[in-house]
C-alpha cells in the first residue's frame, strides 16, 4: 500500500522553490545549470532540518484531512481502523522526509541569450509547441532506464521498487531560442 503521494513535498518546493534559487549565488552570476542543481539539492537539504520535517508533516495532516474528506462516503470502518493504526504520518516520530518526494519540471528563459534551461527531477516532462508542434525539453527520468542504473549502482546507490535511495535524480536541457 502505498500512503504517500508527495504532495507534501510539492507544497514545501512550491513555498521555497523560487525564494531560494533567487538567493543562490551561481544564479545571480547567471550559472544558471548548477544554480538549479545546487536548489533541487537545497529542498532536500530543507526537507531533513527541524523546521523543514515540521512544515512536512503540517502539510501531511492537511493533505491527510483533504483525503479524508474526498473519501469519506467511499471509506468503510475497517480501512478507516486500519489507517489510524498503521498510517505513517499519524505518528510523532515519522520522518516524512525520509518516505515521500514530488517529481519537478523546471524552466528558466534566459532572454539575454536567448536559451531556455530546462531541468526535471523524476518522471515530469517539459514541452514546448511551435507552430503547432510539440518539442521535448525533457525526459522523462527514471531510475529503471538502464543508463541510470548504471550511473546509481556507480554511485553506490540502489534501485528499489521504482526508487532511488539516496540519489536525487536531474538532468539539464538546453533549447536556444
Amino acid at each position: 500500500m502505498k500512503i504517500f503521494l508527495g504532495e507534501e513535498v510539492s507544497l514545501f518546493v512550491k513555498k521555497h522553490f523560487t525564494e531560494c534559487i533567487n538567493q543562490n549565488k551561481n544564479f545571480k552570476n547567471g550559472n544558471i545549470k548548477e544554480a538549479l542543481k545546487e536548489n533541487f539539492l537545497k529542498m532536500d537539504e530543507l526537507m531533513i532540518e527541524a523546521e523543514g520535517k515540521s512544515e512536512l508533516k503540517k502539510y501531511a495532516k492537511i493533505s491527510k484531512e483533504q483525503e479524508e474528506l474526498r473519501n469519506q462516503k467511499e471509506k468503510s470502518k475497517q480501512v478507516d481502523m486500519f489507517k489510524q493504526l498503521f498510517d505513517p504520518r499519524s505518528q510523532d516520530d515519522c520522518n516524512i522526509a525520509l518516505m515521500t518526494g514530488c517529481t519537478a519540471n523546471v524552466c528558466i528563459v534566459d532572454e539575454t541569450d536567448k536559451k531556455i534551461i530546462c531541468s526535471n527531477s523524476g518522471d515530469s516532462r517539459g514541452i514546448l509547441c511551435k507552430n503547432g508542434t510539440a518539442y521535448a525539453l525533457s525526459e522523462d527520468h527514471k531510475p529503471e532506464m538502464e543508463s541510470e542504473k548504471i550511473r546509481i549502482y556507480a554511485a553506490d546507490g540502489w534501485v528499489s521498487e521504482g526508487r532511488v535511495k539516496g540519489v536525487l535524480n536531474f538532468y539539464f536541457y538546453y533549447v536556444f531560442i
